[in-house]
């Protein structure tokens, strides 16, 4: 019966023991990443991640357009987020997100009267730079591999505050890789 007890016990410490050895020890708490999809439409974004616990984190995104002011109304949006997760993973599989933003645009709008002294019409165009601060959510799904490279997919939208008179919302959409470290 010693016997038994003592094996079953050396059974038991070494099983213990060889599990913390297949435990790495992980100490990445932050992440770097390009949003391709926002890229693609002509406003690169990148976001720095960085994780509070091993479910939930803080970061932000800055996206700057390179098009032409004529071409898209969107200049420059700085969103800094909070995102809760849900996988099994540290800090991986689905999320949701609270999201702020400070946006520049050009608002676009224009004007149609009649001139009673000229009894003509006119049509005029007006182009203002305007700065606004918005609340939003979004959802999404963070894959992680074993070298610690990411890639995540996430949609939402956020509500513009302020005198505005064509953008009213901001989009939080992505495709992103990146690198955990």
């Amino acid at each position: 019966m010693k016997k038994i007890l003592l094996l079953l016990s050396f059974l038991s410490v070494s099983s213990i023991v060889i599990a913390q050895e297949d435990q790495e020890f992980d100490d990445t708490k932050q992440e770097l990443k390009l949003n391709l999809a926002m890229s693609v439409a002509g406003v690169p974004e990148i976001t720095y991640e960085y994780f509070l616990e091993d479910n939930s984190s803080i970061g932000a995104s800055v996206a700057i357009s390179l098009e032409s002011e004529e071409d898209m109304a969107l200049r420059f949006i700085f969103s800094p987020y909070y995102r809760l997760f849900f996988g099994k993973k540290k800090n991986a599989g689905f999320f949701i997100e609270a999201n702020t933003a400070i946006a520049t645009y050009y608002d676009y709008y224009s004007e149609y009267y009649y001139d009673d002294n000229l009894m003509e019409e006119r049509h005029i165009f007006y182009d203002e730079k305007t700065t606004n601060f918005g609340l939003g959510a979004a959802v999404g799904f963070k894959l992680l591999t074993r070298n610690n490279y990411i890639g995540e997919i996430y949609a939402g939208a956020g509500r513009l505050f302020g005198d505005q008179k064509a953008a009213e919302a901001y989009p939080r959409v992505g495709i992103t890789i990146g690198k955990r470290f």
